[in-house]
């Protein structure tokens, strides 16, 4: 708050000003201050009437005048009323800009009173650009930080089944009888596809994001298969296809779990890519370190085992073990919870159909792929559709159906 000026003062301002002849710069020199200092101090002494009240006042300005006359019309009396004077002009002060302006209006809408609201002005465009630069000197990519949601239902779990999208794999429709496929065909539909998937599935609280094989067609510059030395029709170079595939496993990640609030993300070999599959499992891992809800799977074995309640849950690409063998498999390897489970449900790959066979009372099902025909498959009159499947389960329920994207 500020502090009135003393009367001292006041009358010290109103002497010096009539010491020098009403000269203002020359009373605040005499007195040491400065000129918008000294006609401040004056203003308050006209106001005090400490310099009477003739003739204008230092500070005020004449508002209004009236006079009276004699029979003769002679000026016999006079009545001139003083207002404090407007300001000086405003000047923005350095460094600042206009942050807002109120006024005071009367009953005749004219303004009566102005006030103006200012604020220290920040760096130019140049040091914004230049601070923003140094903030990042030294920054390291990570993971983005992913905000667990809410409301997910405690009882469920979801499987995302991923499997068999090859990518890199090439496909010439007028060759095929079906869509032209590349890599930046795949990269566009599976982008797509995994986001409708995710979309239109239960939320859940817990999620599997299970990647059963063959998620790359080649698995090394040559472009043949490593078992077999099958030629592969491949669109691009090696590298830019791993890097694709890191780069779709872990926006869909991301994308999971912003959905599910604890995701464990699969990834086991096909026989078209064995060792990246390494590779890609050492990415993720990687870039999801610091996520708190994300734990990804590094386990060489080729079979994946999950118990969530009354349900027992394997994968395999299905390349090795026959359909056939891995309800005796999963009995053998998971002995305790098949006795304390009722519902057992086997995922696999690599044949790119649909099939469901029960077997032992263990439902076992290989999936669709969702890449194009390449020549080959063309040629031997393989005719599967393409889709991308999720699976619900509820811990005491067991099976709770399942979601399917056909890609058309």
């Amino acid at each position: 708050m500020a502090i009135p000026l003393s009367d001292e003062l006041a009358q010290q301002a109103a002497d010096a000003y009539r010491a020098h002849g009403n000269n203002k710069a020359a009373a605040a020199a005499a007195l040491g201050l400065s000129r918008t200092t000294f006609i401040a101090r004056l203003s308050v002494a006209s106001l005090r009437g400490l310099l009477g009240t003739k003739p204008v006042l230092p500070g005020f300005q004449i508002h209004s005048t009236s006079t009276q006359l004699g029979p003769d019309g002679e000026l016999q009396r006079e009545w001139i009323q003083q207002k404090p004077e407007s300001g000086e002009e405003f000047v923005l002060p350095a460094g600042h800009t206009i942050k807002g302006v109120s006024a005071l209006v009367g009953p005749d809408d004219r303004v009566m009173a102005k006030w103006i609201k200012t604020r220290e002005d920040g760096p130019d465009l140049d040091a914004k650009i230049d601070i923003i630069q140094r903030a990042f000197e030294n920054f390291e990519p990570r993971a983005p930080y992913i905000l667990r949601p809410t409301d997910c239902d405690s009882e469920r779990l979801t499987a995302y089944i991923f499997c068999d999208w090859h990518l890199g794999l090439f496909a010439h429709g007028k060759e095929t009888g079906g869509p032209d496929w590349d890599l930046s065909i795949a990269k566009q539909v599976l982008r797509e596809t995994v986001s409708d998937l995710i979309g239109q599935s239960p939320k859940s609280k817990h999620a599997i994001m299970l990647g059963l094989g063959d998620i790359l067609h080649a698995d090394n510059s040559r472009n043949m298969t490593e078992r077999s030395g099958n030629v592969l029709d491949v669109d691009t170079r090696y590298p830019k296809v791993l890097e694709t595939a890191c780069d779709l496993l872990a926006e869909a990640g991301e994308n999971i779990a912003a959905k599910h609030d604890r995701v464990e993300i699969v990834t086991k070999p096909g026989n078209h890519d064995p060792e990246s599959t390494v590779g890609i499992r050492q990415a993720l891992r990687m870039y999801f370190r610091n996520t708190e809800s994300v734990d990804v799977d590094t386990s060489p074995n080729p079979f994946y085992w999950r118990r969530f309640g009354v349900n027992l849950l394997g994968g395999a690409h299905g390349d090795k073990a026959k359909p056939k063998d891995m309800p005796l498999i999963m009995a053998n390897v998971r002995r305790q919870d098949w006795s304390d489970t009722t519902t057992r449900h086997f995922h696999t790959g690599h044949i790119h159909h649909d099939t469901l066979q029960e077997i032992g009372g263990v439902h076992v099902y290989s999936h669709r792929a969702p890449v194009a025909q390449d020549a080959y498959h063309a040629a031997n009159g393989y005719l599967a559709g393409r889709s991308m499947r999720s699976f619900n389960y509820h811990v005491d329920k067991g099976a709770r159906g399942s979601t399917e994207i056909e890609i058309r």
